[in-house]
């Protein structure tokens, strides 16, 4: 009976431990596709990918996972890779003011703990995805001087969900809050629990 208790816990804590390995593989593999559809090696700030994901500039990670990105004006040349979705624990995502193109990922919705959202002064084109209205934490939504088309994918966000919303193109369907409140709101939000 003892035996089967010990055998029991073993198989327990590496299953366990396989999980959790398992996502932060996901995770790390999901930084290094960011470095290689963006051309990493032409980045102001490049990373070494052999160092830890912890010495990566604009990494923030909190227990084991990463919570942050910010790639901000880092000169980023290519495509948003589809992987990106796989940070399931990221709360800030900062990819601003660089020369991405393409599309955003369709399986953005996966992404539930994001609370700011800025991919705003890139050369993104096509939809906006539907997977914003799943995201319940976002607080930060940063879409301008892109070239977007479709604009239904943020038609179900809730009405006050966001205290920031930045699109050069009109779009009606959220009241948000007065400018002035957004601009001191914005300052708190932005690393809001991440370190």
């Amino acid at each position: 009976m003892r035996l089967r208790k010990i055998a029991f816990v073993l198989v327990f804590v590496f299953t366990l431990t396989s999980t959790i390995s398992a996502q932060t593989y996901r995770e790390f593999v999901a930084l290094v596709e960011v470095y290689r559809n963006t051309k990493g090696y032409n980045w102001t700030e490049s990373w070494d990918l052999n160092t830890p994901m912890t010495a990566w500039k604009g990494v923030t990670i909190k227990d084991g996972h990463v919570v942050g990105l910010d790639l901000s004006n880092n000169n980023l040349e290519g495509k948003i890779p589809l992987t990106l979705v796989n940070l399931k624990h990221l709360k800030h995502l900062d990819l601003s003011g660089n020369k991405l193109k393409g599309r955003l990922p369709g399986g953005i919705g996966r992404m539930t703990q994001l609370y700011t959202f800025n991919v705003s002064s890139n050369g993104l084109t096509g939809r906006i995805p539907r997977g914003f209205a799943k995201l319940s934490k976002l607080k930060s939504l940063q879409l301008a001087n892109n070239n977007f088309e479709d604009f239904r994918g943020l038609e179900e966000i809730k009405k006050h969900q966001l205290v920031f919303f930045d699109m050069n193109s009109d779009f009606k369907h959220l009241q948000l809050l007065s400018l002035k409140s957004q601009n001191v709101r914005m300052a708190n939000l932005e690393y809001e629990d991440i370190e």
